[in-house]
């Protein structure tokens, strides 16, 4: 990553400093909307790299994963949704989820770009690659006035190549996408949301189901109702028991021609004793579980050398 980025958080004012390579720097001030953390000195001028392993379910069996979680702030091109390599005055929040496991003898790299204003916090655009040896596949969403533009490419029969227009929720509803809650579960103002509406995963070989769901009735990308519960509890976490706050969201039955799709249900386990408030453990709806390993915060884009290593922190900082 040939940009070097440097960010001065502090109170309640987010200021970014970013410096290109040849150019001055430019800088930007704003409220820090719904994610506090984003404020802590940790983030000046690195990135949040928080490493999870555990398991997914594919072809039916549980397949040992790792998940990397890269949270950063960027300069962004309004017009182009694209990192900014010149002056803009548009800031966002991206997080990359990285996604590696084996399935007998190939690998599956599944990775998902997410961006969200950083004023506002609202959800701008997501992109999918997905990688393995039976092919790739690439999906997209954008935020286009009260639509969203989903452009995808895979390699399976009759989802080759497709463009739609999917029509957004309207303001009663609180509706987001499965992929966005890794960043949502930790924003400040968390809430009960008993009528949301979600969007399936990106996170998918597929265009119109799962990976984990192959070979079940195919259903067409939308929004579907979906609840949202917010309490807090304790979780015993590498042998401490820490407080947390305890995030389930239920994806409700969807009825097809051929069967109903039953109810799933993720639980995330968000750390309260810490400021940053990292994501500890994850309960998936495949049946998988994701518990986090270590937590850095360091510019990795400047650690490209043969033998660079991230430190792999296995402690949260306070």
């Amino acid at each position: 990553m040939p940009q070097k980025y440097l960010f001065r958080l502090f109170g309640g004012l987010a200021v970014s400093t970013i410096l290109f390579c040849g150019q001055d720097a430019q800088q930007y001030s704003g409220p820090a909307h719904r994610w506090s953390f984003l404020q802590s000195s940790h983030f000046k001028g690195k990135a949040e790299m928080a490493r999870y392993t555990g398991t997914v379910l594919r072809y039916g069996k549980p397949r040992e994963a790792e998940l990397m979680l890269i949270t950063v702030l960027e300069p962004f091109r309004r017009e182009q949704l694209v990192k900014s390599e010149s002056d803009t005055d548009y800031y966002v929040i991206k997080q990359n989820q990285v996604m590696t496991y084996q399935t007998g003898v190939y690998p599956y790299r599944q990775m998902n770009s997410v961006f969200w204003e950083l004023e506002s916090g609202r959800f701008r655009k997501a992109t999918m690659s997905t990688q393995e040896w039976c092919g790739q596949t690439y999906k997209e969403l954008r935020v286009k006035g009260k639509t969203m533009q989903f452009f995808y490419s895979s390699y399976w029969e009759n989802e080759s190549r497709g463009y739609e227009t999917i029509r957004r929720p309207g303001p009663s509803f609180s509706a987001f996408l499965y992929d966005e809650l890794p960043l949502l579960i930790r924003k400040d103002d968390l809430s009960n949301a008993d009528s949301a509406r979600m969007f399936p995963m990106l996170m998918s070989s597929r265009v119109k189901q799962p990976d984990w769901d192959i070979g079940n009735p195919l259903r067409r990308p939308e929004y579907r109702p979906a609840q949202m519960t917010v309490e807090k509890g304790k979780l015993t976490w590498k042998g401490e028991e820490r407080a947390v706050r305890i995030v389930t969201v239920l994806q409700a039955p969807v009825e097809t021609k051929k069967a109903t799709i039953p109810e799933k249900k993720d639980v995330f386990y968000v750390d309260l004793d810490s400021e940053l408030r990292p994501l500890l453990r994850w309960e998936r709806n495949d049946g998988g579980v994701l518990e986090l390993q270590s937590l850095d915060y360091t510019d990795y884009w400047n650690q490209n050398d043969p033998g660079d290593r991230l430190p792999e922190k296995a402690t949260i900082p306070q």
